[in-house]
């Protein structure tokens, strides 16, 4: 919990899901329940909606910022003087979703103005909250099962943002005291209509968790004896209580709605999830900070101090690429290329490329020499420049097809 960046990161995540699952409630909860204008509402859930997407906005800065220093190895106060964060918000995946994240953010607060514009508000939420999936771990992995698992956080994200981020609009309306006719029908109508949503969303957090945990943790026992498994244990476990909850809800509590205690208890109930779901979304900050379980490999030995490094991992084939020294000039590249089981990957040649961070710039291309211990060596190397650099190593299995493993590596200055 020391790590500033797993409280932006559930901060972010909540401020997202606020955002847009408040208009999620709007286009598909509140508005077809209602059989009058909700002008006495609307203002209100416009205002948690700027609320939500100005956080995740900050939060976001906030998490780019902290991001780069950990890349870098710099300090923030050196990041947001001098600029370090370009390279960061330019040359990585990372910068290029938040990017666009950003654009959408803006461009939903100014849908939300007009609500004529329902159908594409809904389309902008759902981009805004589905993309981090792809700067998390099933963005990182290759090939068809990450296509697959991609997909599975996007409709978890998705999921997340229908139930737990319309939880707070929701408990808005509920907490909104009206007296003229139709306002209890209006209640029941509402209460019915999100509950449908919620148990959509349950079972879609049901089915992509579960895909999820099977590409994130190498076994069961994992639950147990890994730190990452243990999160992900905690959070399934507040999971479970929030839908109790929300079985109460739905079973117990609506059937007796319009009724004060009833709708009393519904209050209290919904805002017992919210704190639940905030709890959640720590364990979440937390677990985009550490390596899952199943992709959790032994560092490799004797890393000269000042090299760069960074292992590539795909299933077809990993390498640990190490480039001392780890700065601009001339260097060398070793590459160890490896079977899952860490075991040396039968290889008839390996090439490296180096990308320069700069647009337009030369890349290095050099051929690798196999070693008498099974890496491969490239000497000679001239890295003309500072900051977030591509390396790509090109494998030609013996017998067998080329692998291509790519990642960012960071030369310093």
């Amino acid at each position: 919990m020391a790590d500033p960046l797993i409280f932006v990161r559930g901060v972010h995540f909540a401020a997202t899901l606020l955002a847009c699952g408040t208009v999620g409630f709007m286009g598909l909860v509140a508005e077809p329940a209602a059989k009058s204008s909700l002008d006495f509402c609307r203002a209100r859930l416009k205002l948690l909606t700027w609320l939500g997407l100005t956080i995740a906005i900050l939060s976001g800065a906030a998490w780019l910022v902290l991001l780069a220093a950990n890349i870098l190895d710099s300090s923030i106060v050196d990041v947001c003087l001098h600029g370090d964060a370009w390279p960061v918000l330019f040359d990585t995946r990372f910068g290029l979703v938040w990017c666009t994240r950003f654009v959408l953010a803006l461009l939903l607060g100014l849908l939300v103005l007009r609500p004529a514009t329902k159908s594409l508000q809904i389309g902008v939420a759902t981009a805004l909250v589905t993309l981090p999936a792809f700067v998390g771990h099933a963005g990182a992995t290759p090939g068809i099962a990450g296509d697959f698992h991609l997909l599975s956080d996007m409709a978890h994200l998705l999921a997340a943002g229908a139930w737990l981020g319309g939880l707070p609009a929701f408990l808005l309306v509920l907490s909104n005291p009206r007296s003229e006719p139709g306002w209890d029908d209006f209640i029941v109508r509402t209460t019915r209509r999100f509950s449908f949503v919620g148990i959509l969303s349950v079972a879609t957090l049901l089915a992509s968790g579960l895909v999820n945990s099977w590409n994130l943790l190498s076994s069961p026992r994992d639950l147990v004896l890994t730190d990452y498994g243990r999160l992900i244990g905690l959070k399934v476990g507040l999971f479970i209580a929030m839908v109790a909850i929300a079985a109460v809800n739905r079973f117990y509590l609506t059937p007796r709605l319009p009724k004060r205690p009833a709708l009393r208890a519904l209050k209290r109930n919904s805002l017992v999830e919210i704190l639940l779901g905030l709890c959640v979304l720590l364990f979440v900050g937390m677990l985009g900070t550490r390596p899952p379980s199943a992709h959790t490999h032994p560092a490799p030995e004797a890393i000269p101090p000042g090299a760069a490094f960074v292992h590539i991992h795909a299933p077809e084939a990993m390498a640990d690429v190490t480039i001392h020294p780890g700065r601009a000039g001339l260097a060398e590249a070793t590459i160890r290329v490896m079977r899952e089981d860490l075991s040396v990957f039968p290889a008839k040649y390996v090439r490296l490329s180096l990308e320069p961070p700069v647009p337009n710039g030369a890349a290095v291309e050099r051929d690798a020499t196999e070693q008498v211990n099974g890496a491969w060596l490239v000497r000679g190397i001239v890295l003309p420049e500072p900051g977030i650099w591509t390396v790509r190593v090109t494998v030609q299995a013996q017998p067998g097809e080329e692998v291509l493993l790519d990642a960012p590596i960071v030369i310093e200055r």
